[in-house]
């Protein structure tokens, strides 16, 4: 098995203002679209409390079973740092007392269970909103909480199939093909955390109908699918057509598209006669096919587009993909290396922004973290904290609610809760 790459060390930047500072999240979800809202929040600076079944944990934790770092499995590293885990019961009577209590203090709840799971609890909605009057409740589920599949479950490819997501992946004449990046989950979960966002910034407008009062979020899949459709969806609605897949062909314009390189592809695409002058004066230094009949506008290129494509093939085969890479986008002109995974995380772009870097672990000494790519000027994402291990902070938080040591080892022993004190290891 290859050895993992490692990356520099995270530099802390201190004690900073965090935006959301002072913003409680108990944490009901898991899997993906939840502990990535979530974590999402953490990074702004959100307490975030996990809450974990004891038995088991988020289902991440064992999900696939392969790479482990630490004991830990990758899927449940990549979307849980900045985050506090409790380790509960919540199907017990005390169990729901401590996220009751853990309620009492708390802004936001995140959950996407199915809604059977939630009311067999009774945390769902209906059963808090009275309770807690401040609180915003953010449910996500695959086809939303209203209607005939309000209570079925639902994952990232079924729901990319179901909205056509799917079809646009494929080449022509082929089946649809789920993409490799969960991106519904992905967009469910920003729709979910710019819905929280929205919803605090109305409870806490002094002055206004909704100062003080919490609210519920709706979050489907399958709505979120649907509007990640966007253009590709409103090309339907405009003309009765169902839009097809480009395969590798450039969206817009000529030329474009993929070009063998030296050591392998280079993707480019210009949209503009500004950008196919630039391709042509400062990135393969052929000046006159700008003046070339068969090359004059779009128009012409794309009647002409074998000899066109022809042209650019022998002129990059000749060079390696960065150093076509760096004249493209000198020129202005949209490129891209095609790359796979580890070599665009070990990029000179990844590097330079400085998105991939290694933080503390208890038991692996130190793991990598994709930093969040949201950049503040005034307040920064905090300090990644790496995911915490089952139940590492169970103790901890309790005792934040009230509970005395006694408490703690009572319901320890009845399996109410579970606890992990881990010794930390020395990073790596």
């Amino acid at each position: 098995m290859d050895a993992r790459p490692t990356f520099p060390p995270h530099q802390p930047r201190g004690e900073q203002p965090r935006s959301l500072a002072g913003v409680r999240v108990v944490d009901l979800s898991r899997v993906l679209a939840g502990p990535f809202a979530t974590q999402m929040l953490g990074d702004l600076g959100a307490d975030i409390l996990k809450i974990e079944n004891p038995r088991a944990g988020d289902d991440t934790r064992w999900l696939i079973a392969q790479p482990n770092l630490g004991g830990e499995n990758f899927f449940y590293l990549a979307l849980n740092r900045n985050k506090r885990s409790v380790a509960v019961d919540i199907n017990t009577d005390e169990g729901r007392e401590i996220v009751f209590r853990l309620l009492a203090d708390a802004d936001v709840l995140v959950e996407n269970y199915t809604t059977r799971v939630m009311q067999r609890a009774g945390l769902d909605y209906e059963a808090l909103k009275d309770r807690f009057p401040r609180l915003i409740f953010c449910s996500i589920s695959a086809y939303g909480r209203t209607g005939r599949l309000a209570h079925a479950g639902g994952f990232d490819s079924a729901i990319s199939v179901e909205a056509g997501v799917a079809s646009l992946n494929a080449l022509p004449d082929e089946r649809p093909v789920v993409g490799g990046v969960p991106f519904i989950d992905i967009t469910t979960a920003m729709n979910a955390t710019i819905g929280i966002l929205a919803a605090l910034r109305a409870r806490d407008m002094p002055g206004s109908e909704t100062f003080g009062k919490g609210q519920f979020i709706d979050i489907a899949m399958y709505d979120t699918a649907i509007a990640d459709l966007s253009y590709k969806g409103y090309q339907y609605l405009a003309s009765g057509q169902n839009p097809v897949s480009l395969g590798r062909k450039p969206k817009f314009g000529m030329p474009g598209g993929e070009f063998e390189c030296a050591d392998g592809v280079v993707w480019f695409t210009c949209t503009t006669q500004k950008m196919f002058h630039a391709l042509c004066d400062h990135v393969i230094d052929r000046p006159e096919l700008k003046d070339d009949p068969r090359f004059l506008t779009i128009k012409e290129r794309n009647e002409n587009v074998d000899e066109m494509i022809a042209t650019l093939e022998a002129e990059f085969i000749h060079h390696d993909r960065a150093y076509w890479g760096d004249r493209l986008k000198r020129a202005g002109v949209p490129c891209g290396e095609v790359r796979l995974v580890g070599e665009a995380l070990i990029s000179r772009e990844t590097e330079e922004r400085e998105m991939v870097r290694e933080i503390a672990h208890p038991t692996a000494g130190s793991v990598p973290v994709i930093a969040s790519p949201v950049k503040m000027s005034l307040t920064p994402p905090v300090d990644p904290v790496a995911p915490p291990l089952l139940g590492q902070h169970t103790a901890e938080v309790l005792r934040e609610v009230g509970y005395s040591s006694a408490d703690i080892a009572r319901m320890e022993q009845l399996k109410v809760i579970a606890l992990h004190e881990h010794p930390a290891k020395d990073a790596a």
